[in-house]
């Protein structure tokens, strides 16, 4: 499908899950490159930026863990940027263009156009929703504090586990940002001037920003994971010492029981008629002074 907008003198060519026959149109109305052409047909796996003519392409992927719309936790778009004109090809819904669009109309109805170039408005539009998976990740991250410390440190092991992949997928994404855009502002200024250049640094100035949020919190991921770490530990460690407690309590018991048990005639109270009540009394005095013991050298 194929959506096209115009915002003063520049004009956004959106291309969702684009057909051959999308795109060969797009070839002939606007001349691109057929090898830019080729590649918008399918998702690109490796992130990257190329000069063709006074035409720049550039794939960008994108994590997205709360509004993603595919079963996968990246998201591509790819842009082919002209002096006035952008292409956007994707593969995905992908809210932040959305968002832009909506944005672009309310813009047009107002005859108001601050964007330099209509890249750096979707990709200012596409950090600020990445500052929001940010945000959701803090937020899964609280949760699961609050429940570590109401005692369910064996369930947020899988949690943390799983959070931890979601930043790790976020920081493999979004590494190959800072390479792209610094490519980028050096093209962008010998084909479309400085102010492009300027751009470009400010949007890696943004990844930069995000980059740092990252890793607070992949930090903070990682104090959390020692954390429920230690209190499985300690967790553990007390049913240990209270199996081994009981052991030591069980123990003479286990051995009074045998000894009165063995088969020997000349046994003490082996035909006293209290026998088994003498028995067992001495088994509870036995236990009542292990536990004495035991909390006496607080064990218990």
């Amino acid at each position: 499908m194929t959506n096209t907008r115009s915002l003063g003198d520049q004009v956004w060519t959106d291309l969702s899950s684009p057909s051959k026959e999308e795109v060969d149109s797009l070839v002939l109305a606007q001349n691109i490159d057929p090898i830019i052409a080729k590649d918008l047909l399918s998702p690109t796996p490796k992130q990257y930026v190329k000069e063709f003519d006074n035409t720049i392409y550039a794939v960008l992927h994108i994590p997205s863990f709360k509004h993603s719309h595919a079963d996968g936790l990246e998201q591509e778009i790819d842009f082919i940027i002209t002096k006035k004109d952008l292409v956007t090809a994707r593969y995905d819904s992908i809210d932040a263009l959305h968002l832009f669009a909506k944005q672009m109309e309310v813009k047009e109805i107002l005859n108001k156009n601050d964007y330099s170039h209509l890249f750096f408005g979707i990709m200012k539009e596409v950090y600020g929703f990445l500052f929001n998976e940010i945000d959701y990740i803090k937020d899964w991250i609280k949760e699961i504090e609050k429940k570590i410390f109401e005692g369910r440190e064996k369930e947020m092991v899988f949690s943390i586990s799983s959070a931890s992949r979601n930043i790790l997928s976020f920081k493999r994404i979004m590494d190959p940002h800072q390479g792209v855009l610094f490519s980028l502002g050096c093209i962008g200024k010998n084909i479309f001037g400085e102010e492009f250049e300027k751009e470009s640094k400010l949007l890696l100035e943004e990844w930069q920003r995000l980059n740092v949020e990252t890793k607070n919190v992949s930090d903070m991921l990682d104090e959390l994971r020692e954390t429920n770490n230690s209190m499985l530990s300690t967790k553990q460690n007390e049913i240990m010492k209270q199996l081994a407690i009981l052991g030591s309590i069980l123990l003479p018991l286990t051995i009074i029981g045998q000894l009165f048990g063995l088969s020997v005639r000349s046994f003490p109270l082996m035909n006293h008629p209290y026998a088994f009540w003498i028995i067992l009394s001495l088994m509870a005095v036995v236990m009542l002074i292990s536990v004495i013991y035991a909390k006496i050298k607080k064990w218990m």
